[in-house]
């Protein structure tokens, strides 16, 4: 174990030395970022996915090193990353695999891991989930974070307790310290200085990216369905979708994919109901099958940063429906039908109206594709990679 922890800070501590010895040279060097990747520590959703194609965008970048921090050590029985990193990025943990357990692993790897971070001596630490962990804040010279959303600020009833005293917390001091905070939208970016006192010009909209999967892999569906595509949580505001339904007249399904996630016991028999029919989460290739095939979209959502689930179907091809809400007309445009949130009634005439006009859905559909092949990750990486630029210097 302890040879192992040696090792890696041997090769750390000749890095860091031939960086010195370039810096008194004047050799350029390339822009060190170090980026927390604990998104990929569980299957990937929106902030998984934002930080899997940026990185790998960014890692295409001449005069770029990533360093990537995550979990201090890997054992036999994990951490386990569920997404690919890329092949130039530095993976920063100590590998343990095959060694035998010790009581002594996790102080010496934690200790050791803060040695290691300051010999790698990021420009910047760029964090995309929210707000740095402790330890990577406590080395960072420079610093930019993404935030998504400010669901915790607008609608705080619709988070768990402990996810919202964490962000109450640590957002305030995060803010503040950064040097740059990259927003997923101008209506997030709007958010951030209403709530927050914050340098206008430190806070940036970089919109996300999009990338469209071929639905490879088959589904087993009705012949004709509306579709919802999202974690199912207070804030998707599914029961008035789930209402709007069952008032239209339609002989297809309602295919809702998503895992039930927190404060949804109610919702959850609901997905029993007539012609309802539940799916779990679904890997890439399968999610692009259900939307492939689908009649139409509604997404029903109270509050987003972002808004991918709309995006993607958009690019799929699928006539589209979403709440005025937040960043949703925004990412949507002219490629969407909008209804108030909780009106039901509303919905469902929306539904009823794109359903029976077959104009109307060629009409969306053109301009769904249009807007979609706007969000390219190539932009949003070459502005985020600016924006880190900017802050390192």
């Amino acid at each position: 174990m302890l040879r192992v922890i040696l090792h890696t800070l041997g090769h750390a501590a000749a890095d860091a030395l031939r960086r010195l010895r370039d810096a008194a040279m004047r050799r350029e060097r390339p822009l060190r970022i170090g980026v927390d990747i604990r998104p990929f520590y569980e299957p990937l959703t929106g902030v998984g996915w934002y930080l899997y194609h940026l990185l790998h965008e960014i890692a295409k970048r001449d005069g770029v090193e990533l360093w990537l921090f995550g979990d201090a050590r890997v054992t036999d029985e994990g951490p386990r990353l569920h997404a690919g990193v890329p092949a130039n990025a530095r993976l920063c943990w100590f590998d343990f695999r095959g060694h035998s357990k010790s009581r002594l692993l996790r102080p010496l790897t934690a200790a050791a891991y803060v040695v290691w971070m300051k010999l790698v001596n990021p420009d910047v630490m760029f964090g995309a989930n929210y707000f740095l962990p402790r330890l990577l804040g406590a080395i960072a010279r420079r610093r930019v974070i993404t935030i998504h959303d400010l669901t915790y600020k607008r609608f705080p009833e619709l988070l768990q307790k402990e996810t919202l005293a964490n962000l109450e917390h640590h957002m305030k001091r995060e803010i503040a310290h950064a040097d740059a905070v990259i927003c997923v939208s101008e209506s997030t970016r709007r958010d951030v200085l209403h709530f927050y006192e914050a340098d206008p010009r430190r806070i940036v909209a970089i919109r996300s990216g999009l990338t469209v999967h071929t639905g490879t892999t088959p589904v087993d569906l009705p012949p004709r369905y509306v579709l919802f595509v999202s974690t199912i949580e207070p804030r998707k505001n599914l029961p008035v979708l789930l209402d709007a339904f069952q008032q239209i007249d339609y002989d297809g399904a309602l295919v809702v994919v998503g895992k039930v996630g927190w404060k949804s016991e109610s919702i959850a028999p609901r997905l029993r109901e007539r012609n309802v029919i539940h799916l779990d989460y679904l890997d890439p290739a399968r999610l692009a099958y259900v939307y492939e095939h689908a009649e139409l979209f509604v997404f029903p959502s109270i509050y987003e940063g972002f808004g991918f689930p709309l995006a993607e179907a958009m690019a799929h091809g699928v006539p589209a429906i979403a709440a005025r809400s937040s960043s949703l007309p925004e990412i949507g445009g002219d490629a969407a039908l909008y209804f108030a949130p909780h009106d039901t009634r509303e919905l469902a005439q929306l539904m009823q109206r794109v359903l029976d006009d077959a104009a109307l859905r060629e009409e969306l559909v053109a301009r769904g594709r249009k807007r979609a092949a706007e969000l390219r990750w190539e932009t949003a990486a070459s502005r985020t990679l600016e924006v880190l630029r900017q802050a390192a210097s």
